[in-house]
């Protein structure tokens, strides 16, 4: 009797075990590459940023079928032009950027071949070589398609737009003692990247 017990215990382990695990979210994990391009923005003149590749990394969880949560920085090294009307001058200087964005990425079919949708939200930093930073709140909006060549792993391609990008009217001005920059107003422009990956998924089924 005893050892009909312990059959019956052991066999609810690995059912509940079992069960546990196959409830376990997936997470991916994605090195990508790709390229950055932005619009032209107006205050007192124009700001244009070039368009430059962009490199990053994602961290995912799928809570549930279809639905990836994911965690993303989108780096690039790139120039800023600013071109004032008042002054008649061109300005320019060498700047980073960073995006840190939260993704919610909605998958519409279980694979190989899945096309997807994803939202961000998130903070772009900006860092210009005559130390100063900036951080402007954005939003993303994009979708694309995954390939899965094995339960496991995969590859990603994606399109996307940024908006809005808040440029605070950035000055420059160089002296006898360096370059600065300064901040003031407000306007709008937009960003876009193109970028394809690796993607492994962890975990899940």
């Amino acid at each position: 009797m005893k050892n009909i017990h312990k059959k019956h215990i052991v066999a609810g382990f690995i059912l509940l075990m079992s069960n546990l695990a196959y409830a376990q979210p997936a997470i991916t994990l994605e090195g990508f590459g790709g390229w950055l391009w932005t619009g032209k923005a107006g205050y007192n003149g124009t700001i244009k940023v070039d368009d430059r590749g962009n490199y990053g990394v994602r961290a995912g969880i799928a809570p549930k079928d279809n639905m990836v949560v994911e965690f993303e920085w989108n780096h690039t090294e790139t120039a800023l032009y600013w071109y004032d009307v008042i002054a008649q001058e061109n300005y320019s200087e060498d700047v980073i950027m960073n995006y840190y964005l939260l993704g919610f990425n909605q998958e519409v079919s279980d694979g190989p071949a899945v096309p997807f949708g994803v939202f961000n939200l998130g903070v772009l930093n900006v860092k210009g070589e005559s130390n100063w930073s900036e951080n402007w709140f954005t939003v993303g909006l994009g979708g694309g398609l995954k390939y899965y060549f094995s339960d496991r792993v995969g590859i990603r391609l994606q399109a996307r737009l940024f908006l809005p990008m808040q440029f605070a009217g950035i000055g420059f001005g160089c002296g006898t003692g360096g370059c600065s920059s300064g901040a003031s107003g407000y306007t709008s422009t937009i960003q876009g990247d193109f970028t394809g990956g690796v993607v492994l998924k962890l975990g899940g089924n």
